[in-house]
């Protein structure tokens, strides 16, 4: 029997999260598959099981291009990369090639203040928004009850977001904010508090279902600091009931709106337990780079990146929407990290023992082998080791990170402790 794929060629730009993911469904299917990028296959596992590699940087679009029409390459994927993702669709549409999104979709999604106005009209709730643009006009500026939140509108890290107390704060953080939009604008809104969720959505065939719902779990690296880095996501939400009944119908009427029909949608916001509210705030399309169908494709059978290959090379998916399951069948699953604290990496003790003791930790990524120098700071970057873990129950979640906690012992190179670890008790609430 001939494999759906047999015939295809598909092109993977980047070695980054998902890149493997997607070869390896490709070539299982009977794609011929390459990566390109600058990364030789050493440092790239696509590379590594693709069936050709090309060492070619992805921003060389007019090279990309010159290769796509050479060798009649029927489709074109990146992984999670925004930049990827971006010269991906750039590529695909001018050669003509199905592409999971347009450009006009991906900058309503990921332009703050067009997904706002979305939100607004689905009824998704959100902060309030006091002005969206280039300047704060002075009427607006008399209208303003803080605090706020002033960000640039395009911008997808923490730069240019400031909290406003205050006109003055507003009047002081409003250039810094607009530096740092490369369309130069900003957008103000209402400071809202709750702890933080990201929910997944998969699109298929234009049917949306919710894919997961996690928990994020903050660490602040200096007491009183506000901003804050996730040690753990866990799935699923504590207050998943609450999502589904207040968000998910507005959040997938969000998505046929804007007319997706094979694609994969995250959004992240704040659900304030006293008063039972949510606040969705930002969203992309694309998967987060926690990646949770790393554990949904072994808890309920399916991978949403799948449904982004077969778009590329067949222009509709088999995927069985029906099988999604937010409750993860009753399992607790998570990304666990032990957050640097800087410095160089003098010893880790009893990782491989531990992870091999532990069948729920299905895969781990140490990221900084002993010698390598860690950053200092309140970035993702200081994720050192990640470990991606499906267990039985949030009983067993708890017991598997203490575990962890206790057998893996990680020192700089003056002998100190150099790592945060996760409170196994804070999974049964997040502060």
């Amino acid at each position: 029997m001939d494999k759906k794929f047999a015939g295809k060629k598909l092109l993977v730009l980047g070695s980054n999260v998902g890149a493997t993911d997607i070869v390896q469904y490709a070539r299982d299917n009977g794609a011929y598959t390459i990566v390109a990028d600058y990364y030789p296959a050493d440092r790239s596992p696509a590379k590594r099981i693709a069936d050709e590699q090309l060492l070619v940087s992805t921003a060389d679009k007019d090279a990309l291009e010159a290769f796509i029409r050479e060798r009649h390459i029927d489709g074109i994927l990146a992984g999670i990369s925004e930049f990827n993702l971006l010269i991906a669709e750039e590529l695909s549409a001018r050669i003509g090639l199905p592409f999971y999104f347009t450009r006009k979709q991906w900058d309503m999604i990921e332009k703050k203040s067009d997904f706002r106005a979305l939100c607004e009209k689905h009824g998704v709730p959100c902060p309030k928004t006091y002005v969206t643009g280039k300047e704060i006009p002075e009427d607006v500026m008399q209208q303003i009850r803080y605090p706020v939140m002033i960000k640039p509108v395009d911008a997808s890290s923490s730069k240019g977001v400031f909290k406003c107390e205050n006109e003055d704060d507003l009047r002081r953080y409003y250039p810094e904010s607009l530096k740092e939009s490369e369309c130069g604008e900003i957008i103000v809104e209402q400071f809202v508090t709750g702890d933080e969720f990201t929910a997944h959505y998969t699109i298929a065939n234009g049917k949306v279902t919710l894919a997961s719902v996690d928990n994020r779990y903050p660490i602040a690296m200096q007491e009183g600091d506000p901003t804050t880095i996730p040690i753990a996501r866990i799935y699923p939400c504590i207050y998943l009931d609450a999502y589904i009944e207040q968000v998910d119908a507005q959040m997938r009427a969000l998505c046929a709106g804007i007319g997706l029909q094979n694609a994969i949608l995250f959004v992240q916001g704040l659900y304030d337990e006293k008063t039972n509210t949510f606040n969705v705030f930002e969203a992309g399309l694309r998967s987060a780079g926690e990646a949770p169908y790393r554990f949904i494709k072994r808890v309920n059978g399916i991978n949403a990146m799948h449904v982004l290959v077969d778009h590329a090379l067949l222009g509709k998916t088999d995927f069985d929407s029906d099988k999604e399951d937010p409750y993860m069948k009753g399992k607790c699953c998570g990304i666990v990290s032990f957050v640097t604290k800087g410095g160089v990496v003098g010893s880790i003790e009893g990782l491989e023992e531990a992870t091999a003791a532990l069948p729920d930790v299905i895969e781990y990524e140490c990221r900084y082998p002993v010698g390598s120098e860690t950053p200092c700071g309140r970035t993702l970057r200081q994720l050192m080791i990640r470990f991606v873990m499906i267990c039985d129950n949030r009983e067993k979640m708890a017991e598997d990170i203490a575990y962890l906690n206790s057998h893996i012992t990680i020192l700089n190179d003056r002998g100190e402790d150099m790592v945060f670890k996760m409170k196994p008790e804070r999974i049964w609430g997040i502060q």
